[in-house]
């Protein structure tokens, strides 16, 4: 019983955590995570610390989904961290609302940070505030469904995440790109004129200004309408 008190004894005065690496967050500072892994019991024990906080999920709302800690010295540990993933945020009483897949509102916050792929979505029309954890409160019906197939889109080619999500008067997608606007239309054959859209981005935002007309492609045309503005 002695030597299992001294090599617990040990093992406690032996690892002490005074450094936590933190990786793979671009919503929280570094000391956020820091007190999400020290806040566990005992925690401040660089053996305990990965025990408690490996592959933990994260219940409450916000950016962080899961962290991962790993040791990587006696008195240091790693911690990746594992964001959410969002289709899109809308900007309501100063705050901008970060919503999934599913259409559930999970992050809020005061500013919108350059470099994230979450289109800003507007033109949506609100009932109501968002709230975390409740349904973006909104009339259109299709508007998570069409940005869910351009988020998916989007995972594997980033250059398809648009500046800005707009849904017009007829609840009709249209994406900005800079100078340039892609009317995609209201959801469908969205899947397919995304594609062509991926093929033709680049040369598109060539130095152009205008809008690029795919609400009524279906694979059939030969050419591409776009409506050249005058600079």
């Amino acid at each position: 019983m002695l030597l299992l008190a001294a090599l617990i004894l040990t093992l406690y005065l032996g690892f002490p955590l005074r450094h936590v690496v933190v990786s793979g967050t671009m919503h929280h500072e570094a000391s956020v995570i820091t007190n999400l892994v020290l806040e566990r019991p005992v925690a401040d024990n660089t053996l305990l610390a990965v025990l408690l906080n490996h592959e933990r999920q994260i219940s409450q709302f916000g950016f962080v989904e899961s962290i991962n800690a790993e040791i990587e010295s006696r008195d240091t540990i790693r911690v990746e961290v594992t964001e959410r993933s969002f289709i899109g945020c809308v900007f309501a009483e100063d705050k901008w609302w970060y919503f999934d897949s599913a259409g559930q509102v999970m992050a809020c916050a005061s500013r919108k940070l350059d470099g994230e792929q979450i289109p800003p979505v507007t033109g949506l029309l609100l009932s109501q505030t968002p709230q975390l954890g409740q349904q973006l409160p909104t009339t259109n019906t299709r508007a998570v469904s069409m940005l869910s197939v351009l988020a998916t889109m989007t995972e594997t080619n980033g250059e398809l995440c648009p500046d800005e999500a707009i849904f017009d008067d007829d609840n009709r997608l249209v994406l900005r790109y800079g100078s340039v606007k892609v009317q995609v239309g209201s959801g469908e054959k969205l899947d397919m004129r995304l594609r062509k859209l991926e093929e033709v981005l680049n040369t598109v935002l060539n130095g152009y200004t205008g809008t690029l007309h795919l609400e009524t492609y279906d694979g059939s045309q030969a050419g591409l309408i776009f409506d050249q503005e005058q600079n």
